[in-house]
């Protein structure tokens, strides 16, 4: 008896997933969008972008995965983001949302919250979203006056910009960018700023003016010298942070609140303290690694740190070299070298990459790329 039914259950089965498809098609054609296009691949991006920037008159809104500014002075990330800073000079108003979440996050991205570059922006009026690190935002995305859009792979980077092969579309549709609008607003956005009576005390506050690091800190390879060869930059900031730190208040063992240490090291203010706690457990964790602390965890709670006494003489820098966010890691050493030296009564520049890469047990290139760091800051 089932099989006298079996063939028509199955042929209605079949009618009715061949009008569902049929319409989802039309629904999917009934979406689309008049629209002029123009590819804007490869090299033809940068200075397709940089025309619509320079001749935007009303807005600029921009949704982007990835920003690397780089260490040379006018790279093409540079050069973007100054006609950022032109175009609020000229009345445009400027929309940033970015992403904050990032494989690994020891790359340089995870600091764009704090780039002067970023600074210079907000300072001017440019406002600035950064998106929670619970959710990674992916665009490439730029819309300008409400009409032109620009969408693709290319993110601002220099290797993207001049070397990749980037496939990017401009697309002349005020109602497409209308969509793309609507459909930014429609993000969940943390708070840009924490109301004053939640903001916690920061470990970069209240420093000594100079802090005494031991020597051996750089002459043994197995602390800063490994570091840096592994870069392990946030590790290091930490360090330097804890041992500020520890000189305050006069005590080599101490609680401190991860949150507000994340906060310290420049992490987003959007991020949970659960985020912050994570990259701060992480980079506690290479410290203890390395042997330069001993840690223990709280459930939920702060974590107690114990700095590892390291014998040896010690040298003084001032504690605004730490704190400087513009540094490379590579730079920093070298300053730090130098005041070193100094304190040993020998002038670093008197002393070749190579006698430094030997001294220090760092490569030649190293110090001849810190030098060049450095040129560029002055």
């Amino acid at each position: 008896m089932f099989d006298r039914f079996r063939k028509p259950v199955y042929s209605l089965i079949i009618i009715l997933a061949s009008s569902l498809l049929i319409t989802t098609l039309l629904s999917a054609q009934d979406t689309f969008i008049p629209a002029k296009v123009k590819d804007i691949s490869d090299r033809t991006y940068e200075p397709e972008v940089i025309k619509l920037l320079d001749g935007a008159h009303e807005s600029i809104v921009m949704s982007m995965y990835s920003i690397r500014l780089g260490a040379k002075g006018n790279n093409p990330v540079k050069l973007l983001l100054n006609d950022l800073l032109e175009a609020l000079e000229r009345g445009v108003s400027v929309t940033l949302y970015l992403n904050t979440r990032f494989r690994g996050m020891e790359a340089d991205d995870s600091r764009l919250t704090e780039h002067p570059e970023i600074n210079k922006l907000r300072n001017a009026g440019c406002v600035i979203h950064f998106i929670s690190y619970h959710r990674r935002l992916h665009d490439k995305l730029i819309i300008v006056d409400r009409r032109f859009v620009v969408e693709g792979s290319t993110n601002w980077s220099i290797s993207a910009l001049r070397d990749n092969y980037e496939s990017a579309t401009l697309i002349d549709s005020p109602e497409l960018a209308n969509i793309k609008l609507v459909r930014l607003k429609s993000f969940i956005l943390p708070e840009d700023k924490p109301s004053e009576e939640n903001k916690r005390e920061l470990y970069t506050e209240n420093l000594p003016k100079d802090i005494a690091f031991p020597c051996p800190l750089l002459e043994d390879k197995r602390y800063l010298p490994k570091m840096l060869s592994r870069r392990v930059m946030r590790g290091t900031d930490l360090y330097f942070l804890l041992v500020a730190y520890s000189q305050s208040i006069k005590k080599t063992d101490f609680f401190i609140d991860m949150g507000a240490m994340g906060l310290s090291l420049g992490l987003p203010e959007s991020w949970s303290n659960a985020s912050l706690r994570r990259q701060v457990i992480k980079s506690l964790r290479d410290l203890k690694k390395y042997k330069l602390i001993n840690v223990k965890f709280f459930y939920n709670k702060d974590a107690w740190v114990e700095l590892v006494d390291i014998p040896g003489d010690t040298f003084a820098v001032g504690s605004e070299l730490i704190l400087e966010k513009g540094l490379t890691m590579r730079a920093r050493f070298y300053l730090m070298a130098k005041a070193l030296l100094e304190s040993q009564g020998e002038d670093i520049n008197t002393m070749s990459g190579s006698e430094l890469g030997k001294r220090f047990h760092l490569s030649t290139s190293t110090f001849v790329k810190a030098r060049r760091d450095l040129a560029k800051e002055e």
